[in-house]
């Protein structure tokens, strides 16, 4: 019978690897280097975790458990589909970038999953999808949205949270509630501002140019 796993030490065991994937890539981090940052033997490892494989998929999938868990919560409320897209963009944005490291694995190093793997994650990003273009649908089936495809709008919306991973640095003049509010407006109200060309009297221009007049 072997003996249980000490939950504080698996905790140490993923984050030293998140630090060592970060700083070294995947592939060029092996368990004996893991093991050598954790200050263990490497046979005291693999008690935790059989292949570095097995611990990459851990870190991919409970971040993306985490964050569903309350992502769906957000939309099973009884907020309006505005407040609920708001909310669900600020969260996404806040947790992806709070959880930088390990997102940045799930953008970089799918493909360095078994298939079976991938296809639990893939399955995964396929709810994540699903719940923001469900969205976009109820506020394009009340006419508050523009005469974009909601699976455009909601791929556009992920590739520009994805894509920060590239640029975005928590020490930098941006912090995280800034970025987080910023890609809110940018996706929800547009890059257009209050303009005389565009603006009429009794209409809302935000409105107008984010979502389109609500119908008749």
């Amino acid at each position: 019978m072997s003996r249980p796993r000490d939950p504080k030490k698996l905790e140490e065991v993923e984050q030293a690897a998140v630090r060592l994937f970060a700083r070294r890539g995947y592939h060029s981090t092996s368990m004996r280097e893991i093991a050598r940052e954790l200050g263990m033997n490497q046979s005291s490892l693999y008690h935790y975790f059989k292949s570095k494989e097995e611990i990459l998929f851990k870190l991919m999938n409970d971040a993306m458990d985490d964050a569903l868990l309350i992502l769906e919560g957000i939309c099973a409320s009884e907020l309006s589909p505005e407040k609920k897209l708001n909310k669900v963009l600020g969260f996404y944005t806040r947790y992806y970038t709070k959880e930088q490291e390990r997102e940045t694995l799930l953008v970089n190093e799918m493909n360095s999953l078994g298939k079976r793997a991938r296809e639990v994650l893939i399955e995964k990003q396929r709810r994540y999808v699903h719940l923001i273009r469900s969205l976009l649908v109820d506020l394009k089936d009340a006419g508050l949205m523009k005469e974009i495809h909601p699976t455009v709008a909601a791929f556009a919306f992920f590739g520009m949270v994805h894509y920060s991973i590239k640029w975005y640095r928590r020490d930098g003049e941006v912090d995280v509630e800034a970025l987080a509010q910023s890609f809110v407006e940018i996706f929800t109200r547009g890059i257009l501002g209050h303009s005389e060309e565009t603006d009429t009297p009794g209409t809302n221009v935000h409105a107008r140019v984010a979502f389109g007049h609500p119908r008749e």
